[in-house]
C-alpha cells in the first residue's frame, strides 16, 4: 500500500472518528510536512459529507470527529488534506453519478411539481411608514433625516454614512418573508445577511452612545470596529453587546436563540435577569429568553452559517429540523404524515438554490424518509 493510500485510510478513518493514536500520530508527522491549503480544509469535509451521505454513511457524525481531530492536533499541524480529496471522489464518486442520473430519469417519468427555491426581496419601511418592495428594484431614496439609502436588489440596501444634525433615532425596518433573503449595509458600515421570515429595525443614523438594532428571525453580522459606540442585537429578550466581529443569530423561537460567533468577540445577557456572558470564537449559546437560562459549547461554525454562502448543511440533524427550514426557505408547508418520521437524522452538504424535488430526493435515498409534493405542501412519511 503505497503512502498516499496510507494517508486517505487515517484521513477516513479520523472523520469517522475511529482513528488509534498510531494514526493520529502518523498523520501530525505528514501534516507538519506542509503549510499549504490550509483554508480548504473545509472543503474536504464538505466533500465526505456529499460523497459520504450518498453512500448512505449517515450515522458519521464528521463535525464531532473533526473536532476531535483539532483537539489533539497542535494548531500549527492543522493543516491541509487536499489532495486526499480527489481521492475520495475516485472512492465514492461513482455512486453520486449514478443517484444523479436515476434522478433525471425519475423525473422524466414522473409529473411532478416544481418548487423554485427562494430568491433575493425584502420590504422596506422608511420611518413615515412608506414601503417599498425591494425586489429587481434600483432607487435612491431620502429620510426625513436628510440621510441617502441607495436600494440594489444585487447589493443590497446601502446606507450612505453622512453627520445630521439630527439626535434624534430615525428607524428603518426591513422585512424579510419566507422564500426570501436580503442583505444590507447599515451607516456604519456593518453589514447584514438576513435570512428567510426576518426582519430586522435599525437607526438610519447611529447618533446616540451605542449603536443598537433589533432581529427577529436569522441574521448574521459583520459589525464595524468602534470603541465608543458599542454595537447591541436584541432579540426579544436577548442583548448581544459586541466588539467588533462576526457572528450569526438564529431568534426564530424565543425559547431557543442559538448565537454562534465566527470571530471577535461578544457578550450576550437576557434582560436584566443574567450576568453578561463572555463568548469565544467558536462558541455556540443557547439561550432561553422565558426562563432566563443560557448554556455554551464549542462547535464547528460552518454548519450555523452555511446559509449566507448559498448552502444548506444538515450535521446530523432530526428531519423536524431540517423540514423547519426548507418551510421558510421554499414557502411550503410541511405535513407529517408519520410522527416518528420526525425524528429521522440526515447528514447532508447541498445547494440552497436548487428545486426542493431535487434536494428531496437526495434525503430519500439516503435516509429513512420519503416524501410527496403537492402544490405547496410536502407530505412527510417514514419508509
Amino acid at each position: 500500500m503505497t503512502s498516499k493510500e496510507n494517508i486517505l485510510h487515517d484521513v477516513l478513518d479520523y472523520l469517522k472518528g475511529k482513528a488509534s493514536d498510531d494514526q493520529i500520530t502518523n498523520l501530525q508527522e505528514w501534516l507538519a510536512d506542509s503549510d499549504e491549503n490550509k483554508e480548504q480544509y473545509r472543503d474536504i469535509v464538505r466533500t465526505y459529507y456529499r460523497l459520504g451521505n450518498v453512500q448512505n454513511w449517515d450515522q458519521v457524525n464528521v463535525f464531532a470527529a473533526k473536532r476531535n481531530i483539532n483537539s489533539k492536533i497542535t494548531r500549527k499541524k492543522k493543516l491541509v488534506l487536499w489532495h486526499v480529496a480527489a481521492s475520495i471522489v475516485i472512492l465514492l464518486g461513482v455512486g453520486l453519478t449514478f443517484l444523479v442520473n436515476d434522478f433525471s430519469k425519475e423525473q422524466e417519468l414522473a409529473q411532478v411539481t416544481i418548487i423554485e427555491p427562494g430568491q433575493k426581496g425584502a420590504e422596506l419601511i422608511l420611518s413615515n411608514g412608506k414601503k417599498y418592495q425591494v425586489m429587481n428594484t434600483q432607487k435612491v431614496l431620502k429620510e426625513q433625516d436628510g440621510s441617502t439609502l441607495q436600494i440594489d436588489t444585487l447589493k443590497g440596501i446601502v446606507y450612505d454614512k453622512e453627520d445630521t444634525k439630527s439626535k434624534e433615532l430615525i428607524y428603518n425596518t426591513i422585512k424579510v418573508a419566507k422564500g426570501q433573503e436580503f442583505n444590507l449595509q447599515l451607516a456604519d458600515g456593518t453589514k447584514v445577511w438576513l435570512n428567510a421570515d426576518s426582519e430586522l429595525r435599525y437607526p438610519v443614523q447611529f447618533t446616540g452612545k451605542s449603536r443598537k438594532v433589533y432581529l427577529k428571525g436569522e441574521g448574521y453580522f459583520e459589525v464595524a470596529h468602534n470603541k465608543q459606540k458599542p454595537f447591541v442585537v436584541n432579540s426579544f429578550d436577548q442583548d448581544l453587546r459586541v466588539y467588533g466581529t462576526k457572528f450569526n443569530i438564529n431568534a426564530y423561537d424565543k425559547r431557543l436563540i442559538k448565537t454562534v460567533l465566527v470571530e471577535g468577540s461578544v457578550g450576550v445577557k437576557i434582560a436584566e435577569r443574567t450576568e453578561e456572558k463572555r463568548m469565544k470564537p467558536g462558541d455556540l449559546l443557547n439561550a432561553n429568553t422565558v426562563e432566563g437560562s443560557m448554556t455554551t459549547e464549542q462547535v464547528d461554525v460552518y454548519p450555523y452559517t452555511a446559509w449566507k454562502d448559498g448552502n444548506f448543511l444538515f450535521n446530523n440533524e432530526s428531519l423536524e429540523e431540517i423540514m423547519l427550514r426548507l418551510e421558510r426557505w421554499y414557502d411550503v408547508k410541511v405535513f407529517f404524515a408519520d410522527n416518528s418520521a420526525r425524528d429521522i437524522r440526515f447528514i447532508g452538504d447541498m445547494k440552497r438554490y436548487t428545486e426542493i424535488n431535487k434536494l428531496l430526493y437526495f434525503i430519500e435515498k439516503s435516509s429513512g424518509a420519503k416524501f410527496e409534493v403537492k402544490e405547496d405542501i410536502v407530505i412527510v412519511r417514514s419508509k
